[in-house]
């Protein structure tokens, strides 16, 4: 069932990706909610990912963080499932893994503890928080004993699907999801 609905989802998603102003009008709308929430505001250190073009853009969100003096980790990914964050600007050095995914090349690990506030990327997401990945397992094993808060910032294009949770999936604290009726034009953060 997973494998269907990631199917089906990304197949939105690449839709959505093609409409540059519908995704980033629930960008912009996504983004304003979580930066005025409290995770948000009480993080020092923010772990995120840097995407890809089908995912929620991520850059407006770092440049924020950076903004606000808050440190940003990005993750690199190892053998056997393995996650771990390093320290991100964007002056680092990044280079693309076999995935298509640009991770960082420095040494400057971010160890768990010292993330305030995880985003954790998915697929699909059910409204109690479980979400479809994109089938590595990586998140679901970095957060089984993660002590941070968590949140997933969420297209429309990616809801209205449920499915039985298995053992090992977690869900995220909060899911910060687009009220397309409130959409904004223009970002209201800079």
């Amino acid at each position: 069932m997973k494998k269907d609905i990631r199917k089906k989802v990304l197949t939105n998603l690449n839709l959505l990706s093609q409409t540059s102003d519908k995704k980033e009008k629930q960008e912009n709308n996504i983004l304003s909610q979580l930066f005025s929430s409290q995770m948000w505001q009480e993080a020092q250190t923010i772990g995120t990912t840097l995407a890809m073009e089908k995912e929620f853009n991520t850059k407006p969100l770092i440049e924020q963080a950076l903004k606000e003096g808050k440190t940003v980790g990005v993750p690199r990914t190892f053998g056997l499932g393995k996650m771990d964050f390093y320290f991100f600007d964007f002056d680092e050095e990044l280079e693309l893994t076999s995935f298509g995914v640009l991770e960082p090349k420095n040494e400057k690990k971010i160890t768990k503890d010292k993330i305030d506030l995880l985003i954790v990327p998915g697929v699909a997401f059910s409204p109690d928080g479980f979400r479809v990945g994109f089938g590595g397992g990586f998140y679901d094993r970095y957060l089984t004993d993660f002590k941070g808060r968590t949140c997933s910032l969420v297209f429309k294009e990616q809801t209205g699907y449920s499915w039985q949770p298995e053992i090992h999936d977690l869900p995220v604290e909060k899911l910060f999801m687009s009220q397309e009726e409130e959409c904004l034009d223009e970002p209201i953060f800079k």
